[in-house]
This record gives structure tokens, sequence and C-alpha cells, in this order.
């Protein structure tokens, strides 16, 4: 209760001031409104960072693409296994990205050389099917030999 006092007082102090401003009587007591005015235009505003100011960093992609990773080499046939009919192929290295199609169990891909590791999400790589490139987790792949 004590908190709504206070805040009812002080919208009344405030509004007693606009209204004690606006009739002229706060000025003969020496107090009046200020007014901050700006030179700088809209376009000026709205240029850009300064020759002071340095720009902003472009934006980082979260997924982070290696060097050839030895243990999974381009160009390599690896068999789809472990999964219950299917595996699916998707548009980016996580399970967040929307499913290209599927390379069916007991199938070949070649690996394009691809590969993202996440702490996350495991070991992903890019692969090319017969009618579908994309990317698969790898640990659904086995190599073909």
């Amino acid at each position: 209760m004590g908190v709504r006092a206070i805040v009812f007082c002080a919208v009344a102090a405030g509004l007693a001031f606009v209204a004690l401003s606006l009739a002229g009587i706060v000025s003969t007591w020496g107090l009046d409104w200020v007014t901050i005015e700006s030179e700088e235009t809209e376009s000026e505003a709205t240029a850009g960072p300064t020759a002071t100011e340095p720009p902003l960093p472009a934006p980082v992609d979260a997924v982070v693409e290696l060097e050839v990773d030895p243990r999974y080499p381009p160009d390599t046939q690896w068999r789809v296994f472990d999964v219950p009919s299917a595996l699916n192929v998707r548009a980016g290295p996580s399970t967040a990205h929307q499913v290209l199609g599927t390379a069916s169990l007991g199938s070949t891909v070649a690996l394009t050389g691809q590969v993202v590791e996440s702490p996350t999400s495991g070991i992903w790589v890019q692969i090319r099917a017969n009618t579908v490139s994309g990317w698969v987790f790898a640990a659904y792949l086995t190599p073909a030999s």
C-alpha cells in the first residue's frame, strides 16, 4: 500500500508541475522546461558507423566445417547400417534441418569430404546417394569395403 501511495504522489506532483508550467506559474519561480534539440538530421543518424566507431563483425555461422577428416575421406563409399529401414538425408548437419530424402538400410553412399563435428549432436557428414545429396549422422555409416 505504501508503494502505491508514493507512486500516486509522484504522479500527482508531476501533473501539478505540468499544470503549473502550462499556466506560467512555475516559470515565475525560476523553474522552466528544458528543450533539448539535436542538429543531427535523420539521414546522419542512420548513415552507419563513423570513423571512430569500429564496424560490427560479420555474423559467424554456428556450424564449422573442418578440413578433410581422415576418418571420412572424400569420394569413399560407405554403407548405411543400424537404422530401422532408412536414414534421413537432411539439408544441413542437424536434425533441425529439413529431410530431403532417405538412404535405405544397406545402401551405399559416397562421402563428399565435408564433415561437421558438433559438441552436442556428434559428427555429421555430407553424402551423395542415388537421387539425393545432403547430410547424415555419421554413426549410421560404415565403410563399404
